[in-house]
């Protein structure tokens, strides 16, 4: 709904409901049970008086009803509530919430008429808080709620007034501050003289001026409307006619619009009853006073035709038509006659009457009207001869000569310009909905277009119209904070600075109209139009010293708009600024004022921070390192939001900013530096913070200006140099680290159990902790945001490879060598069927591993060696993982200290190249030092590769001794084949699988395979004097390898089978040589004892099949006479029968079950009685040899 429907409906509402109420009898009057309207005016009666007066019983006092009525008017509309009373801002239905809970704030004394209030008017700052932007850590939230309560206290809040005229700041500016709810709008209360116009000595106030206006604008356009004019009727809104507002066109905003087409167009005088009904809404007339006011001036404007209209004509007339006018209630009566007996005095005794006699009598008949009731009861000869002599005095006055010989000048255009203007402030104010606040009507052109009918009566002029609408609109800006309204302002001032070229006659005249302004302690009267952009480019001088302050969250779009207008108006009026305080004066002026805002924004916004840094520094943090932090988000939001504004009006706004930063943190940190002896906590914030600020200050600097040096700004920066100060705390702290991180190792590896961590994490616990401590350590080191060089990477990648070798010792260090787990090779002897079973046979005496031995022994279980191989492959993981990150940590790193040394080139005038170059060349150097991390790999990889060796052997010769080498064909082959062992060796491959991790399983299974060949040829070779095999064994043997083989290739899910069949070549091999007769065997030991040399060595695993020694033990255990009695009468080896290889005590006791096979381990040897030495059974192969080469046997 349209302004005009909406007020009309709540004026008649108003009243229908007071007068229901007031005429109901639910309230006494003085006078008797009901109450005589005639007398009571129900536009000025309090809803809220009238409410108490209903639920008290009380009486009802017409005097107090008005009084309350107009007392209500001073403040904001509020709402009862369960919260209690929300406030409503002016002519915003939103509720803002309760009051606030503190002292009242103070408020500016307002001259007030006489029984006529004038609304009080409230406008927004531009800003009061600082700017909100994502904070960083060490208590930069707690810093910025500071540094709101420092900005409020230290700026205040000024009555708005005063900034526009240069006053100092009022007694209850730290009141204003304190009043205003963080969120809100910072309010003023603004006088309505702002342009500091000639006083009113009679004090009209708002209504009488708005009603003044109004009756002027009626006077001038009564002769151009019909005969019958009237307010169109209330209709809903869906009925009115589409309007689009032509005011500015480039600048209004997009209104949801019905109609996206032009408007038809309409004669002026059709559409000036619509347009004036909507001036009369605006200007909050009610219909009444409308219609007598038309009534009156009716007969006016006939009787005038085209004859010039003065405004205290206008007042005579409507005073001499009183008493035909129907006023309703005396008060009406009464304030209708004393306000025009106020606009008369105000116009005919103005100072430029100067004629006593004439003041004489005017104030006489002046007096006379004052009268109110004898002048209404006196409606003959007398009222009309006062008002005919007033008319002559007027008429006289009025047909003095102009002083400026212009057309249609009058002596009232000069004589009372301070009442003219300000009676077309009010008419101007029309364009601004009353409903909408900062909203302009649609039909503002077509206002403005009317009101310009009122220039000869006023005297305006183009250019004091132009000047008047961009007070109007900057004024309402100042009041709703309506970003439109700037930029129509600045749109309008654009022309009234642009059109410099008027008639000398109406140059003098407009300078004439003459406003008082107070500059630099000095007050002087300079016209209406200077007035405008004077006081807008003062306001605007005041947001911007200090922008950061006054322009933040969602106000930064109106810096520009700000700054414009600042650039089109300050310059012009403001050639006395100050002495720039830190760099060289710029020669022009615009580019030294905007040196000045930039300067003192900056420095104001740091001396906030600094103001509050100290007290809300906590323990664990510097007030230096809070400061720099915070100053890094001044340059953030100077960079984002305001740089490039101002660069585009003065290239060197940018520079000035951040080299200023840059100084003000200098000063303050270089103290500091040259005091701290240690990387503490504190010391290493401030190191930290200060050089983020630099390298944050020099890349702004960089984006913005490139490398160009060439400014007088530079020689005033001097660098930090932080890294000459941080770099020998760095290597202290990292040798400390070093120091810890090899103590923590050392412990966490001499109390590891060797225990999985889970099934799915299967590495020792020991070395995650390691890697933690080391990542910690890591990533301390680059989140600490200090300059650092490759020695810095060096220290620290050795510190961690000196940590993990010692890791990979203590782990190799506890191994044994395999050989002790193979058992003692038993005698040799020649195969013989025992005769006597009650002969004593000789024993085979046993030996216990060495203590220390067996103690390692009892940490190196199947499953203990599978998590120590699971960790060595998790530390080379993690290794890599590691390097990886620490190179994309360096380079990170690099890449934000490539400007670090920009500040030192500019304030030695170099040019910055970057550092491009230099970072490959330390790129190369870095991957050259990740080399030490190679020595670690291969330490790993050689202690896999033992354990890996020694896993087999410990399952099969330790574990498996018993059901495995002790069992395995004794007595008769038949009588134990593999199935007394295979159960036991698969449950063993079954429990490793699920202990290693998947890379590493086939090496483990593989390391078991050959460990079972290796003693299925113990057994074959030297399974001792129980063992003999005939040639009807070998198919079953066969067997058994084939199962054995089948077991590791478990159909295709376990090793490859080339693998299996590589590693049972030898076994094959042997069993192959036992299916020969006796005689080819022994015509090959003939053979291969000539070629044999001094290094044979017939040990276990031995490559080759057919070499003596191997030949002369399948001899050994072949079950055969030719054999036994080629090896008694070549070698006089004993008979098997003398021999008993078992030990004397049952092993099945000593060796663990296969059940506890992984928890346990038993460690046995085996020592000969009767062994001779190699040495000598090689020379007993030379001399069988040639014996047998000699003799058959």
């Amino acid at each position: 709904m349209d302004a005009c429907y909406m007020l009309n409906r709540y004026h008649h509402d108003r009243h229908n409901l007071l007068q229901f109420l007031l005429s109901s009898g639910f309230i006494r009057s003085r006078s008797g049970p009901s109450i005589d309207l005639a007398g009571v005016d129900l536009d000025s009666v309090s809803p809220d008086y009238v409410i108490e007066c209903i639920l008290s019983g009380s009486e009802f006092d017409p005097s107090e009803a008005t009084r309350r009525y107009f007392q209500s008017l001073r403040y904001p509309i509020t709402a009862s509530s369960s919260q209690g009373k929300p406030l409503f801002f002016l002519s915003d239905p939103d509720p803002s919430g309760s009051p606030p809970q503190r002292r009242t704030p103070g408020v500016g004394t307002t001259k007030v008429a006489e029984n006529k209030p004038v609304h009080p008017q409230i406008i927004p700052d531009i800003s009061r808080q600082l700017n909100e932007v994502p904070k960083s850590e060490n208590g930069i939230d707690e810093i910025s709620s500071k540094i709101n309560e420092v900005s409020r206290c230290e700026n205040g809040n000024d009555d708005i007034s005063s900034k526009l005229n240069g006053l100092p700041k009022s007694e209850n500016s730290t009141d204003s501050a304190e009043g205003s709810m963080e969120g809100h709008k910072h309010l003023y209360s603004v006088d309505t003289t702002s342009l500091n116009l000639p006083e009113l000595t009679t004090g009209l106030g708002d209504i009488d001026m708005r009603e003044a206006a109004y009756e002027v604008l009626l006077a001038c356009i009564l002769p151009t409307l019909p005969q019958s004019v009237s307010p169109p009727p209330l209709i809903p809104e869906e009925k009115k006619k589409e309007k689009k507002s032509r005011l500015f066109k480039s600048l209004r905003p997009k209104k949801e619009g019905k109609k996206e087409g032009p408007s038809p167009p309409s004669e002026p005088e059709t559409c000036y009853p619509d347009v004036l009904n909507l001036i009369r809404a605006q200007l909050e007339i009610s219909e009444a006073m409308d219609g007598l006011m038309k009534q009156g001036l009716r007969s006016f404007s006939q009787r005038k035709g085209d004859a010039q209209i003065n405004v205290p004509s206008i007042s005579l007339e409507l005073l001499r038509s009183i008493s035909k006018l129907d006023i309703r209630t005396q008060r009406l009566r009464s304030n209708f006659i004393k306000r025009h007996a106020n606009i008369l005095e105000e116009l005919l005794l103005c100072p430029a009457n100067t004629d006593s006699n004439m003041r004489t009598s005017l104030c006489i008949l002046l007096s006379k009207i004052r009268s109110s009731e004898e002048w209404v009861v006196n409606s003959g000869d007398g009222p009309v001869e006062v008002l005919t002599v007033m008319q002559r005095y007027a008429s006289t006055l009025a047909d003095l000569p102009p002083k400026f010989d212009l057309h249609e000048e009058s002596y009232y255009w000069t004589s009372s310009y301070s009442f003219n203007i300000r009676l077309y402030e009010k008419l101007l104010c029309s364009i601004f909905d009353v409903l909408e606040e900062g909203q302009i009507v649609e039909e503002a052109e077509d206002i403005l277009e009317l009101i310009k009918l009122t220039w000869p009566t006023l005297g305006i002029t183009q250019e004091l119209h132009d000047a008047l609408v961009v007070w109007v609109l900057f004024e309402k800006f100042i009041e709703t904070g309506e970003v439109l309204l700037l930029k129509h302002a600045l749109h309008e001032i654009e022309k009234v600075i642009s059109k410099c070229s008027y008639e000398s006659n109406e140059k003098a005249y407009v300078d004439s109209i003459l406003c008082s302004i107070e500059e630099n302690g000095d007050r002087r009267n300079i016209n209406l139009v200077g007035t405008v952009v004077f006081k807008i480019s003062t306001w605007c001088r005041f947001q911007l010293e200090d922008y950061h302050l006054h322009f933040n969250q969602d106000k930064y779009s109106v810096f520009g708009d700000v700054l414009k207008l600042m650039v089109m108006s300050g310059i012009q009026y403001h050639d006395n600024f100050e002495v720039m305080k830190v760099i060289a004066p710029e020669t022009n002026l615009e580019m030294k004022m905007l040196h000045i805002f930039v300067e003192k924004s900056i420095l104001s916004a740091c001396n906030r921070v600094t103001k509050i840094s100290d007290s809300i520094a906590s323990a664990g943090s510097h007030p230096l390192a809070l400061i720099a932090n915070e100053l890094k988000l001044i340059a953030e939001i100077e960079f984002t939001k305001f740089s490039t504004i101002l660069c585009s009006n003065y290239s060197e706004a940018g520079r000035v900013a951040f080299v200023l930063l840059h100084l003000f943190y200098g000063e303050r940190l270089k103290q500091f530096l040259e005091e701290i002896t240690h990387l503490s906590e504190p010391v290493k914030a401030v190191l930290s913070a200060s050089n983020n600020l630099e390298l944050s200050l020099a890349r702004k600097l960089y984006s913005l200006y490139g490398e160009s040096v060439e400014s007088p700004m530079n020689q005033h920066v001097d660098p930090y140099q932080i890294p000459e100060f941080s770099s020998p705390l760095i290597l202290k702290w990292i040798q400390a680290q070093h120091e810890k991180i090899l103590e923590w190792t050392n412990r966490a590896v001499e109390l590891e159990d060797w225990e999985p961590l889970s099934s799915n994490k299967r590495q020792a616990n020991s070395a995650v902790e390691v890697f933690r401590i080391m990542e910690e350590t890591i990533e301390q080191f680059f989140s600490s945001n200090l300059p650092m060089d490759a020695i810095h990477l060096r220290f620290l990648l050795i510190g961690i490879s000196r940590s993990l070798e010692t890791y990979v010792l203590h782990v190799v260090g506890q191994q044994v060598e395999k050989t002790v787990l193979y058992p003692s090779k038993p005698i040799l002897t020649r195969y013989s069927e025992s005769t006597n079973h009650f002969i004593k046979r000789k024993c085979i005496e046993q030996r216990v591993i060495e203590e220390k031995v067996t103690i390692k022994l009892k940490s190196l279980t199947v499953p203990k060696l599978c998590v120590k191989l699971n960790t060595l492959w998790y530390i080379r993981n993690q290794l890599d993982s590691l390097e990886v990150s620490i190179t994309e940590s360096w380079r990170h790193l690099q890449l934000g200290l490539s400007f670090s040394d920009y500040f030192s080139c500019i304030s030695k005038g170099q040019k910055f190249t970057g550092s491009k170059e230099n970072f490959l060349a330390c790129e190369q150097y870095v991957n050259e030092l990740f080399t030490v991390f190679d020595d670690i790999r291969r330490s790993s990889i050689e202690a896999t590769e033992k354990i890996l060796d020694f896993i087999g052997a410990r399952a099969i010769f330790l574990d498996l001794r018993q059901s495995f080498l002790f069992s395995l064909y004794r007595g008769k082959v038949d009588q134990a084949r593999s199935e007394i062992f295979i159960p036991q060796l698969d449950q063993v491959l079954d429990r490793i699988c699920d202990l290693i991790v998947d890379e590493l399983r086939d090496q483990v299974v593989s390391s078991i395979c050959r460990a079972s060949m290796e003693g299925f040829i113990w057994i074959l070779l030297d399974g001792g004097p129980s063992r003999a095999f005939s040639e009807s064994d070998v198919e079953h043997m066969q067997e058994d390898l084939t199962i054995l083989k089948d077991l590791f290739i478990a159909d295709g899910h376990g090793l490859p089978p080339d693998e299996v069949e590589i590693e049972s070549n030898l076994t094959r091999e042997i069993l192959d040589l036992y299916a020969l007769k006796t005689e080819t065997i022994i015509e090959m030991l003939m053979h291969a004892s000539e070629q044999a040399n001094g290094n044979s060595n017939p040990t276990v695993g031995a490559k080759t099949g057919k070499d003596a020694q191997t030949l002369l033990r399948i001899l050994c255990h072949k079950r055969d006479r030719d054999a036994s009695k080629f090896l008694k009468l070549h070698y006089e080896l004993p008979r098997s029968s003398e021999y008993d290889d078992l030990p004397q005590r049952d092993l099945t006791s000593k060796m663990p079950h296969i059940s506890g096979i992984f928890k346990r381990s038993t460690s046995i040897d085996w020592t000969l009685t009767r062994q001779g030495s190699f040495t000598a059974l090689k020379k007993k192969f030379q001399n069988a040899t040639s014996e047998i080469k000699n003799k058959p046997w």
